[in-house]
């Protein structure tokens, strides 16, 4: 059979040797984030895959010169994690073993990707260990701590950057997003994403669109509902439908995380909360051990937190149980009775009695 020129060329080369002729980074990237928007994947996580990904080309180009994706070797990706062990991120700070293991992942995912789609034929990550990570000391609010949180939202009068009523709504808003972290445990990108059209005030449930674009349905609770509807009623005009942000910042302008990020800040400075991270994550902790100890089912608070593996859940569960443990070691109605926590003295009485009586 006769073939055209056009599949006469395709038949001389497999798609690897074309495709690996001379690749450069920016293209293999740029085809891999177009991959990666088509799958439907979160704009957080085609981000994150940017920077991530664009740092450690940074890293290998700086150190060895290299043009084309399909130069990296196994040694320089071992190479790279050593640096990432003993250099300092942007703050000036170590990064966590945690940052290491999410970095690999983020890469490893860059170059299987290449390799399934034959733009590489070796994947240099494939012989290179995932880092171990320390496990991370999860700690959630007292109920102390979420009193000074609560009262930290009202700002206090400084300087004239911004009116009393502007600060009378920020006060507004931080508490209405701090309870309805609390409240749902979802993700402080979800939050901010929230619209008015998510709101179902009949029936008290949240529309959240979650990562790779997946909506799940959650209850907001009553306190939730009535910071909302203060926020709403008196500082967003009672606008409750359509398709604009409900958390906007102090120039009108949708709530990014970032600035979230800020307003946490704020509030553990204010606060004076000096033992554990206050963050939006740490609200989503707060709210899934919580829903533990008070009987909701695991499977269940997967779903409410948009979850696909059980293992962050089963960490949640540990926790619970280590504080249940905890209130019953301080607690427990027989270990507090006075008849068995003898006084020295009182000790030393009985000996004595047991002893005269051995005389006798």
């Amino acid at each position: 059979m006769k073939l055209s020129k056009r599949r006469q060329g395709a038949q001389s080369s497999t798609p690897s040797q074309q495709n690996t002729e001379s690749l450069s980074f920016d293209r293999a990237l740029e085809l891999f984030l177009k991959s990666q928007n088509a799958a439907g994947h979160s704009k957080t996580t085609q981000k994150d895959y940017l920077q991530v990904i664009t740092w450690f080309w940074r890293y290998i180009s700086d150190e060895f010169g290299y043009t084309n994706i399909n130069e990296v070797e196994e040694a320089d990706i071992i190479e790279w994690l050593d640096y990432l062990r003993n250099a300092t991120s942007r703050l000036g700070k170590p990064y966590s073993s945690r940052t290491i293991s999410t970095y690999y992942t983020d890469v490893t995912a860059f170059f299987s990707w290449l390799v399934r789609h034959n733009y590489i034929c070796v994947n240099p990550m494939k012989g290179v260990p995932s880092p171990k990570t320390d496990k991370a000391l999860i700690r959630v609010f007292t109920e102390d701590e979420l009193v000074l949180l609560n009262a930290a939202c009202d700002r206090a009068a400084s300087g004239k950057a911004i009116t009393p009523d502007e600060r009378k709504a920020l006060a507004a808003r931080d508490r209405a997003f701090l309870w309805l972290l609390l409240s749902t445990g979802i993700r402080v990108s979800e939050a901010c994403g929230l619209l008015f059209s998510d709101i179902d005030w009949d029936t008290g449930m949240i529309y959240v669109r979650g990562k790779g674009a997946k909506e799940r349905k959650v209850s907001f609770g009553k306190v939730a509902r009535q910071y909302l509807d203060t926020y709403i009623r008196y500082w967003r005009g009672g606008t409750t439908s359509g398709d604009e942000y409900v958390f906007l910042n102090v120039f009108g302008n949708p709530l990014k995380t970032a600035a979230a990020g800020e307003l946490f800040r704020r509030l553990k400075k204010v606060a004076g909360i000096t033992d554990k991270r206050v963050s939006a994550h740490t609200c989503r902790h707060w709210f899934a051990v919580n829903a533990i100890k008070n009987g909701v089912p695991s499977t269940v608070l997967q779903g409410w937190l948009g979850h696909e593996q059980l293992e962050m859940i089963n960490t949640y569960v540990r926790l619970a149980e280590q504080d249940n443990r905890d209130l019953y070691a301080r607690f427990s109605p027989v270990d507090s009775l006075n008849m068995h926590h003898s006084s020295k003295d009182r000790r030393k009485q009985m000996r004595d009695w047991r002893n005269s009586r051995k005389k006798n």
